[in-house]
This record gives C-alpha cells, sequence and structure tokens, in this order.
C-alpha cells in the first residue's frame, strides 16, 4: 500500500505549496469551484482521492482591500478545528502514562466544589462534563481565573449524562496539558503536534500579523481575541495543505500510537456525539471549524481513502452545506 507521506514527498517540491489540477476529477472539481467563486466563494480547497493529490486550488481573494488572491500557501483561522490538536495531546500524554482519560478533572486542575465532583477528562473531550452552564461569563486573562470560574459557575448537569458543545471545555482540555506537561499548550502544540506533522505553517491567533499576504483576511470587524475560554477550543491558524499533513500523520501513527488512534476514531459513547475534537460516523470521519470571518470543513472518508478540506474567508454567504454536498458528491460519485 502507497504512504499517504510518500504520496506528499512525490509531487514536485513542496506539493502542498502549490496549485494542482489533477485529470478529469480536478477538472470537474476545479470547474464546480470557479462557478461557486463567481457567485462569492473565496478560500483553498484540497481534495486527495485514493491517496493522490487531485485538487489543491485557491479561489477569490484573501485580501480583499488590496487585491491578493487566495492560494495554497494562504493561512486560514481554523477555528474549531483547533480541537482535533487538543484532542491529540491529551491522549498522548495518555499514552505517555501522564495522565488516564478516565481522571477526574480535579486531579490535574484541583478540588471543584462537591455537585462538579466526578467530571473526567475524557468528558471533558465528548463535551459531557456538564460542568458550565451555557453562556457562563469566564474570565480569559489567565489560566488560574479561567479555573477558577468554572469551578465557581453553576453546574450545567450531571457528569456524563448530556452531551452539550462547549469551547470551555476544550480550554479545561488546554489547561490539563500545561499542568501535566510542565509547559504552554502552544509549545506543547509546536512540538508534539505541529513538528512531527510537518505542519510548518501552523501558528497561533496572538501570532497573525495585522497584515501579511499569506494570511488571509476577514471582512467583518477585529480578528477574534485570543483568550483563556478560547484557547485549546480555536485560535489555529494553517494552511489547507497542512491540515492535510495532520490527516497524515494521524494516518501513519506519527502522532499517536496504535491504541490512541483507536479511541480517536471509535463510536462515540452515548450520548456524545463528539470526541476529542473529531465526530466519528459510519462512513466519514469530519471537523468544521467557524466564525464571523471564516468557515473551515475537513471531511475524511477512511475506507475510500479520501480526504476534503476547505477554508473560506468570506461568509457573506454559507458555503459549508453546499461545498461539503458538491465535493463530496464529485469527489465519490458512486
Amino acid at each position: 500500500m502507497v504512504s499517504l507521506l510518500l504520496v506528499v514527498q512525490l509531487a514536485a517540491g513542496d506539493s502542498l505549496a502549490q496549485t494542482h489540477v489533477v485529470g478529469a476529477l480536478g477538472a470537474q472539481l476545479d470547474s464546480q469551484l470557479t462557478r461557486f467563486a463567481d457567485s462569492g466563494f473565496s478560500g483553498t480547497v484540497l481534495v486527495v482521492r485514493d491517496r493522490l493529490l487531485v485538487l489543491l486550488k485557491g479561489y477569490g481573494l484573501a485580501d480583499a482591500e488590496h487585491g491578493v488572491h487566495n492560494a495554497p500557501s494562504t493561512r486560514f483561522e481554523m477555528n474549531s478545528m483547533t480541537k482535533m490538536f487538543t484532542g491529540v495531546g491529551i491522549l498522548q500524554l495518555a499514552a505517555a502514562g501522564r495522565l488516564n482519560v478516565t481522571d477526574p478533572v480535579a486531579l490535574s486542575l484541583g478540588e471543584f466544589p462537591e455537585n462538579k465532583r466526578g467530571a473526567t477528562i475524557e468528558q471533558l473531550a465528548s463535551h459531557t462534563s456538564g460542568l458550565i452552564v451555557e453562556g457562563s461569563t469566564l474570565a480569559g486573562d489567565t489560566r488560574d481565573a479561567f479555573i477558577r470560574d468554572v469551578k465557581q459557575t453553576p453546574r450545567e448537569s450531571a457528569p456524563g449524562t448530556a452531551y452539550r458543545y462547549t469551547n470551555a471545555g476544550f480550554s479545561l482540555l488546554a489547561a490539563i496539558i500545561e499542568v501535566v506537561s510542565g509547559t504552554t499548550y502552544e509549545n506543547y502544540l509546536r512540538e508534539h503536534v505541529f513538528a512531527p506533522a510537518g505542519m510548518q505553517t501552523a501558528v497561533f491567533r496572538a501570532e497573525v500579523p495585522e497584515r501579511d499576504t499569506l494570511f488571509a483576511r476577514g471582512r467583518v470587524g477585529a480578528a477574534n481575541p485570543y483568550v483563556w475560554g478560547t484557547r485549546g477550543a480555536g485560535g489555529v491558524w494553517s494552511t489547507v495543505g497542512d491540515m492535510y499533513r495532520w490527516v497524515v500523520a494521524i494516518e501513519e501513527g506519527v502522532v499517536l500510537p496504535e491504541a490512541e488512534r483507536r479511541i480517536l476514531f471509535s463510536a462515540h459513547k452515548p450520548p456524545a456525539l463528539e470526541a476529542y475534537g473529531w465526530h466519528v460516523g459510519p462512513v466519514r470521519i469530519d471537523k468544521g471549524g467557524g466564525s464571523a470571518n471564516f468557515a473551515s470543513q475537513l471531511l475524511y472518508y477512511p475506507a475510500r481513502r479520501t480526504v476534503i478540506i476547505w477554508a473560506c474567508n468570506d461568509l457573506r454567504q454559507r458555503w459549508r452545506a453546499r461545498l461539503n454536498q458538491a465535493l463530496a458528491e464529485i469527489a465519490q460519485p458512486d
């Protein structure tokens, strides 16, 4: 079987920083995306089928004010796709014996009030901890202030009894990564996730320059803040090519041993609908991200060896459903 890593290396130069439209399938995908671009789509798209790169191309403008076009080298805000990295960081520490996913959160973050005791790391990772009522105001200036506020807010539900997607839970996971590893969340991901996966374009929101042709710009207001309550849940910027390198690193066992990879891609324990930053279905594994200015999506079909990744920086129209359906139907006509 041809290695995904080998496919990435075989294409000329840094294949994931160059435009590719390969064969009839690539041309068909490009034609559809060009029509979408004529209707306002702005972003970059990658499609791999049977472990061969068939499309990697930018559409529309990365910076409308200065006429800079999107390209394979354009970095986008990945928003909640950051949760995939946080989830793998937790599983790496579990694989190293530094924690157990069934450990109570309090073991790493200190005592919680009586009615919040017992919530586990695994429940945080599957949005079933019940620790935080939706809409709670939580401090964002420091890790300790954020954790303090989580402890003091009312409980939403008993641990493990209800699913509610929450960013704050993944910020608690980022805090656990820091406490257990002894380094910052950002440094941990740089060393243990981005570097081994070969993700040289991945940076954090606080590192994004005010204006740079390598970074897509949104059209609405100021950039999102990077504070506790968002750290661990969002904040990573990357190219779609490096997001594919991330899939490669998972598939090839570069960043996770096989036992932890099975956890990552196993069916979710009820009532969870997502775990460790991934939604695992019977045919497709996926994750998306979104904010006022950016949307992104990873669609991964392991049995069919098909990967679709796109990122968009113009949300005057909502493209997620149209892109996901059209790209999947063309890439997998059966």
